[in-house]
């Protein structure tokens, strides 16, 4: 009777083991065919320039007036996007003009995921190009998207309450 007991206490830690590894290979496969990347925004803006920035010499240098821990910003920008799916860079047009105070970052986000970000728009800069962040894969076609501008004042770094969504639209090539 003790043997019967055995046999059956061991066949049943050896199908717990089994389904334990089953499981846990399967949350494991998951988890990597899953594995998009998660962008959160700095609370202080980041220290590196955005590589793709170009001095725009803005005749304008008079900076907008701002209320006292407020911040004012003025934009340039196109609505229309064109992403080359084998460079993996998308083309576009964003300016900080020299009037702003504020430094910004940009990101593009198509579907609720962040697929491009970039590194500190000071006052006086534009982009006109961005690297997509490598895990990024988009089928050829139109795609409708948005800019996500965050603001970061010049002085402390410190990340504005308010960003600005600006609906766009994609190309992919």
């Amino acid at each position: 009777m003790r043997d019967v007991l055995k046999k059956h206490k061991f066949k049943i830690i050896v199908i717990l083991a089994l389904f334990i590894t089953v499981a846990a290979t399967s949350v494991t496969i998951i988890t990597l065919m899953n594995n998009n990347k998660t962008v959160i925004s700095p609370d202080f803006a980041p220290i590196e320039k955005e590589t793709y920035a170009q001095i725009l010499n803005d005749d304008d240098k008079e900076k907008l007036q701002q209320q006292e821990g407020g911040g004012a910003v003025s934009l340039t920008y196109s609505k229309d996007v064109t992403i080359d799916a084998t460079e993996k860079t998308a083309t576009l047009l964003f300016e900080n003009p020299a009037k702003s105070n504020q430094n910004m970052v940009l990101q593009i986000v198509v579907k609720d995921t962040v697929i491009a970000q970039s590194g500190l728009i000071e006052p006086d800069y534009g982009i006109n190009k961005l690297a997509l962040f490598d895990n990024i894969d988009l089928q050829e076609g139109e795609y409708e998207g948005n800019f996500n501008v965050l603001y970061y004042d010049a002085e402390t770094g410190e990340k504005a309450i308010l960003n600005t969504e600006i609906p766009i639209s994609i190309v992919v090539k």
